[in-house]
């Protein structure tokens, strides 16, 4: 049996529906623009539901010798008790699957959303050491920690531009360091032979049915439980969050001057992580042109999301609805917060 992990082969795992197609041609375009010239791509699909004709425009749209593609069909009902809501859905716990999922040969993995844009050769990424972790990621710019009132050294400045205090509630229960850093789920950087002798995905289906009444942001609650301090964090520009342009400068945001500025202005990953994309029309995001000059590099070549019937309208919830979502969220967070100080009966 080949080595599917030769150094010149990089393997990339995602995870999609019909819904996130058009993003992810987009996605592995740019990989491919961006590869070594030397190096080759592996692509595995866990595939939550692509039609026939969707597969069939991916290809079109990747039609590079140096990659090959492979569709997983996991059995969906092994995640469709789990809790999803507004722009995410079951497909988001598929990365949890991944050591069940893979061909038990594969045993390093980069993992990828559906929604990112690569700006940088991957083959770097893949030759990043793991010193000792089972995973490599960035930290989450919007949840620095998993206690940042009390780890975050400028948390007074930080505070309301922070999507989360604690994106782990019941971290003290779980026996999880305070100041241990929150990983961002997008991009990861996987020994897959430890996650499978850890049984990574029973542990992380555990958490989110034991806890689910703490679980904040779907699977990233679960890795950051169970990969609490088994994780090495990694330089913040191979996965930008929209987060970072919440921060009206440096000085209010959790990182200092030069890794800020490297992060907003010169990132090797764009991550769309926000409900706003750029394939809806109202969307702002700096590299929306970018995604689209790589979308017409696909086979939805000249594709643009149309101005809607009633503008105004839809104007008004796009930038409204968001504001209402976003107070939700920050009550839904304030009840946690009482419950655990309080008690269960907050």
């Amino acid at each position: 049996m080949s080595n599917r992990n030769s150094s010149q082969e990089i393997v990339v795992v995602t995870a999609t529906d019909d819904g996130y197609v058009m993003p992810l041609a987009v996605t592995i375009r740019s990989a491919l623009d961006r590869l070594g010239r030397n190096r080759r791509l592996r692509l595995y699909i866990l595939d939550g539901g692509i039609s026939a004709e969707s597969q069939r425009k991916l290809a079109a749209s990747w039609n590079d010798p140096r990659l090959s593609v492979e569709y997983l069909r996991p059995d969906m009902n092994l995640v469709s008790d789990l809790m999803v809501s507004h722009h995410v859905n079951s497909v988001a716990y598929l990365r949890l699957l991944m050591p069940r999922l893979l061909p038990v040969d594969v045993t390093k993995v980069i993992y990828l959303d559906a929604d990112m844009l690569v700006r940088q050769d991957l083959g770097l990424l893949w030759d990043e050491p793991f010193d000792g972790a089972s995973t490599l990621a960035v930290p989450c710019i919007a949840a620095p920690y998993l206690d940042s009132p009390n780890h975050l050294p400028n948390f007074a400045r930080c505070r309301k531009y922070l999507a989360a205090n604690t994106p782990v509630m019941n971290f003290r229960e779980l026996g999880l360091p305070a100041d241990g850093q929150y990983l961002n789920s997008g991009m990861l950087v996987v020994d897959l032979d430890r996650w499978r002798r850890e049984d990574i995905s029973a542990q992380s289906l555990t958490v989110l049915r034991e806890h689910a009444e703490h679980v904040l942001w779907w699977d990233q609650y679960a890795l950051n439980v169970v990969l609490a301090e088994k994780w090495r964090p990694l330089d913040y520009r191979w996965n930008q969050g929209v987060h970072i342009f919440i921060y009206p400068s440096w000085r209010e945001s959790p990182l200092d001057r030069t890794t800020y500025l490297q992060m907003r202005d010169d990132p090797w990953i764009v991550h769309f992580c926000s409900p706003s994309k750029p394939w809806h029309y109202f969307c702002a995001h700096p590299s929306t042109p970018e995604f689209y000059a790589t979308l017409d590099r696909t086979a939805w070549k000249g594709w643009r999301p149309e101005r809607p019937a009633e503008y105004a309208a839809k104007w008004w919830e796009f930038h409204y609805s968001r504001k209402l979502e976003q107070a939700k969220a920050k009550f839904r967070t304030l009840k946690l917060v009482a419950r655990e100080t309080f008690g269960r009966a907050a």
